[in-house]
């Protein structure tokens, strides 16, 4: 015991039951967070903290980042597959196989009617190189359409034609390193404190 210094308060930290953390990275926007999700005995996520060894968002989060636990408890998500028989009808839930058989059927039927390229597939861009290639050959092989594109495409083709004419890449040329070596940051058509709060604290802080 040390005589004549004060006693400090413990920092206390709600993990909220979390026993366990699980690496990801943050779903929420582009800029990439390294994040924890902590599960409680269950195996349930509970929680979430930033990574501090991550040099992107550096240990912090913004608040999407640190309510991104409860998504998976979020009110109205769906569980089940629904089917009804006519446009007038109510959905009822039914199961899996069921919902894949119908859902199959209607393709087929839509494609002897209107033709193999009747049907169109857009994909998301979340999924994973691997993902992409598994769901061409579906498409492709299985359903028979030449009519497919991801998400990729259609949401990076304003930026990318942007990029290419400002700097002459398809990507952006720069890195989150840039920001401590540059005298001029600027930022066009973007709330950078709403949308990508990490990206703005790492401006304020360079």
């Amino acid at each position: 015991m040390l005589f004549g210094r004060k006693k400090k308060n413990p920092i206390i930290i709600n993990n909220k039951g979390a026993v366990e953390w699980k690496y990801t990275t943050c779903g929420y926007c582009s800029v990439g967070c390294s994040i924890e999700v902590g599960l409680n005995k269950e195996g349930k996520a509970v929680t979430t903290r930033g990574v501090g060894g991550a040099d992107v968002n550096r240990g912090k989060l913004c608040v999407k980042g640190l309510t991104e636990a409860g998504i998976f408890e979020g009110n109205g998500r769906g569980l089940a597959p629904k089917m009804r028989d006519t446009i007038d009808d109510e959905f009822q839930i039914t199961d899996w196989d069921t919902a894949f058989d119908r859902t199959a059927e209607e393709f087929k039927r839509i494609q002897a009617k209107y033709g193999r390229d009747s049907i169109g597939i857009v994909s998301t861009g979340q999924i994973f190189t691997e993902e992409f290639y598994t769901l061409g050959k579906l498409v492709r092989g299985l359903i028979g359409t030449n009519n497919y594109d991801g998400n990729t495409t259609l949401c990076m083709a304003s930026a990318v034609s942007g990029y290419k004419r400002s700097f002459g890449s398809d990507g952006p040329p720069g890195c989150y390193d840039d920001f401590e070596h540059t005298e001029c940051l600027m930022a066009f058509g973007s709330n950078l404190p709403e949308q990508h709060p990490i990206i703005y604290w790492r401006l304020k802080e360079a």
